[in-house]
């Protein structure tokens, strides 16, 4: 268990700055685009994001609120959603549109609003993978450390949607008004 809750940790720590990434890059973007080696740097600093995440909830990855074995049992569920998003929008999504190519070199990159896919059930599939993910691992482990990671995570991304779908707005205007009139945010909701 205690090999388990560890790689809870890590795990938490590398996806509780996947927000603070977006929000280091997009915001940025006309600055970056003009750096020389952005890619030779955006990896490092996003590294050193993960080192700072670490360090931050190191004292709380052995804290429990918690120890019940039972608690994984709701994990391989929340992973299975986030395996479902992440191979569904990846079929529309590349992993260089997913870490800001299309923001840092847009002159090269087609303006396409993706609507199509699991896009249809959510605006923000990969981001509800990602909190399933750590969800997952977060109630699994029960760790403070992973709580307040999650807790982290919750506050910057929610910051951060609201940076992107402005971005998306001024974009793509009236289709992504009409997109996000149907289509919830994070969260799918049946549809009557």
């Amino acid at each position: 268990m205690p090999t388990l809750r560890s790689a809870a940790w890590i795990t938490c720590g590398i996806y509780a700055t996947i927000p603070a990434y977006w929000l280091m890059v997009h915001p940025f973007a006309k600055n970056w685009r003009a750096a020389r080696y952005k890619f030779a740097l955006l990896g490092p600093l996003w590294v050193g994001m993960w080192g700072i995440a670490w360090g931050a909830s190191y004292p709380g990855r052995n804290a429990l609120l918690y120890h019940n074995p039972g608690s994984w049992v709701a994990a391989p569920l929340l992973w299975a959603v986030s395996a479902f998003m992440y191979v569904n929008a990846g079929r529309e999504l590349s992993f260089m549109r997913v870490i800001g190519l299309h923001e840092l070199e847009p002159d090269r990159q087609p303006k396409l609003l993706v609507t199509v896919g699991v896009h249809r059930m959510v605006r923000h599939p990969m981001y509800l993978g990602h909190i399933c993910t750590m969800l997952g691992f977060t109630l699994g482990a029960g760790s403070v450390a992973c709580y307040g990671l999650f807790a982290f995570t919750l506050v910057t991304g929610g910051i951060m949607i609201v940076f992107e779908e402005r971005e998306l707005h001024a974009r793509f205007g009236a289709a992504w008004e009409e997109y996000c009139a149907q289509t919830p945010a994070i969260f799918p909701v049946p549809k009557n």
